[in-house]
């Protein structure tokens, strides 16, 4: 056939289809006995039939249970027109239009399909997976809530039970929670001072030296603190020299020499200087010296009630650096040389007339601590220093810690309790002046070492040691301050005879002082017992989530048993009551 030929008889084909779309009925054509829906004479019959069926059930007494209920006709009417319709076929056949159009086709893939049923499935595990992890979450939790629960009731211990624990009023080691802040930030600076106060037991830099460098470690910082202009008794840390003679004044002890005034300064001693002076420092390059207090990077010269025009020139290595205070100043301040290096020594060329209370070496941030030692103190000279002194001068420095390690030479001198008391308000007073002039620093009174005399000819711990000690954490807790017992840290009573015996030896054979290696190993414990503090603190920081459920379980608690504690009284009150009514009733 023919191209042209084809293309007639299929345009024909498509002539008849679209003429047959256009005459065909709309609604097809059934063919088979289906009923027109309009027509119910049928269902009518059948109804009929059904009602004469039930009729003839219940005359013959046949059982009707499955057929009287009108739901169960119904049903049967409407299953059998269902079965009529089942056996009939309709025919019908697209109008033009219907072909024409394109149709509603979803246009939706396979594959997008697909990927939103794994969508949908990705979701559910999501949902499967959150409630898993939420289950481990819990289960995390519990665990966390137990090791924090045993690492609490571990500081909890040490904290209560502990020989080598520090005391505070009230029992509460949040006293020191503004030092541990002040103590976490002075990397950044300013630098923090702690001043160590002590008698002859910190001589040397014993002591003080071990503890500062385990705070230099912890917390920053360098140098080896504030020293005085003149230094008589020799330094393991620092070398002094001057090249002429200053008077020297000190507040207390059996090195003093007495001033008219109260200007002692911070370090409870004082050099006038009237003319020129060159004073030298230098740090031990040797083992025995902390190897963060031998390099330095800020000198500050505190001074007082200079004349005019006084001038200090700070000399190290090949530099130098002039200041001049050309109007008199009879107040109390400071000089201070910021150096681009850190150094070992400097010396300082000063002239004119001033009151010399120190010279501070140490480095731009971190911590800084002052061995001020006084031999014979008993600790009881503070108020005989300017209030406006030592306030100045805390200040400067930036003071946050200050500990107080007396007691060791009163203790021969108590022959009863009479001077235990009396020693106790003595001590008492001086925290109270302390606190009072500069409230910003924590104060931690040490008691003093075991010591031992020959009683009956035989070493024992001195009489009335273990009763001053008591008085003393007392007047400590008393008025606001902590407390280390070092005695009982030592071991207790004679002690100090075992500290003598230990190979190496802990103490001299003059069964009072430490040796160097005992003075670091109680210096040791000290910081041991501080910074368990610090960890404590820390650790309740990281933990806050626990501590407050902790806090409101106690609570809790607490509210419960004053509830129960008050339900008892009113139950007690009312039995007292009935039992007054009764008497009467007698009567």
């Amino acid at each position: 056939m023919k191209a042209y030929n084809s293309l007639i008889f299929f345009l024909s084909i498509l002539a008849v289809l679209a003429l047959i779309s256009q005459v065909f009925p709309s609604k097809g054509i059934t063919i088979g006995a289906s009923p027109d829906e309009a027509d119910t004479s049928m269902v009518k019959v059948d109804s009929l039939a059904l009602d004469s069926l039930e009729d003839a059930m219940l005359r013959d007494g046949m059982d009707t249970s499955m057929v009287i209920d009108d739901d169960s006709i119904v049903q049967y009417e409407s299953d059998f027109l269902s079965q009529l319709k089942k056996e009939s076929i309709t025919l019908t056949f697209p109008s033009l239009k219907q072909a024409l159009s394109k149709g509603n086709k979803d246009k939706e893939s396979a594959e997008s399909k697909l990927k939103k049923a794994e969508e949908e499935l990705r979701l559910q595990i999501e949902k499967d997976s959150l409630d898993k992890v939420k289950e481990l979450q819990m289960a995390q939790d519990e665990k966390e809530r137990k090791a924090f629960e045993d690492t609490l009731k571990s500081y909890r211990h040490f904290a209560e039970k502990s020989s080598a624990r520090i005391y505070f009023p009230n029992n509460d080691f949040h006293l020191m929670d503004k030092l541990f802040v002040s103590l976490q930030n002075c990397g950044r600076g300013p630098v923090v001072h702690i001043l160590h106060y002590g008698d002859s037991q910190i001589e040397s830099d014993r002591i003080t030296g071990f503890i500062r460098e385990q705070f230099q470690k912890k917390f920053g910082g360098y140098g080896p603190g504030t020293c005085p202009a003149i230094q008589p008794i020799r330094s393991y840390t620092v070398v002094q020299g001057f090249s002429d003679s200053l008077p020297r004044y000190i507040a207390d002890g059996t090195m003093r020499q007495k001033l008219p005034d109260d200007h002692y300064g911070v370090l409870a001693q004082m050099a006038k200087l009237k003319g020129s002076v060159t004073l030298s420092f230098e740090t031990c390059n040797n083992s025995k010296v902390y190897n963060r207090a031998k390099k330095f990077s800020q000198v500050r010269l505190l001074v007082g009630n200079t004349g005019e025009n006084f001038t200090a020139k700070l000399r190290w290595g090949k530099q130098d650096s002039v200041q001049v205070l050309q109007a008199a100043t009879p107040e109390f301040s400071t000089i201070t040389w910021k150096l681009d290096t850190m150094v070992s020594k400097v010396k300082l060329d000063l002239s004119g007339t001033a009151e010399l209370y120190g010279v501070a070496m140490d480095g731009n941030s971190g911590v800084a601590m002052d061995n001020i030692p006084l031999r014979g103190s008993s600790g009881t000279f503070f108020t005989r220093i300017s209030s406006h002194l030592l306030s100045s001068a805390m200040r400067e420095l930036n003071v946050k810690l200050i500990l107080l390690e007396f007691g060791g030479n009163y203790t021969p001198h108590i022959y009863s309790l009479d001077r235990v008391e009396k020693y106790k308000q003595m001590i008492a007073s001086q925290i109270r002046y302390l606190k009072n002039l500069h409230p910003g620093a924590m104060i931690i009174l040490i008691g003093p070492a075991d010591m031992s005399q020959k009683i009956n000819g035989e070493l024992q711990t001195y009489p009335f040691l273990e009763e001053n000690i008591e008085g003393m954490k007392q007047a400590a807790l008393e008025n606001g301050a902590a407390f280390w017992d070092m005695y009982q840290v030592m071991g207790g009573r004679n002690s100090m005879i075992k500290w003598v015996e230990h190979v190496p030896a802990w103490a001299a054979s003059d069964y009072i002082h430490f040796t160097p290696t005992g003075a670091g190993r109680i210096a040791d414990m000290f910081v041991q017992s501080f910074m368990n503090y610090y960890d404590y603190y820390c650790f309740l920081k990281r933990n806050k989530k626990w501590v407050d459920e902790m806090k409101a379980k106690e609570e809790e608690k607490a509210k419960q048993e004053a509830q129960a504690q008050q339900a008892a009284q009113a139950k007690q009150a009312v039995q007292v009551n009935t039992v007054k009514q009764v008497n009467q009733t007698k009567k």
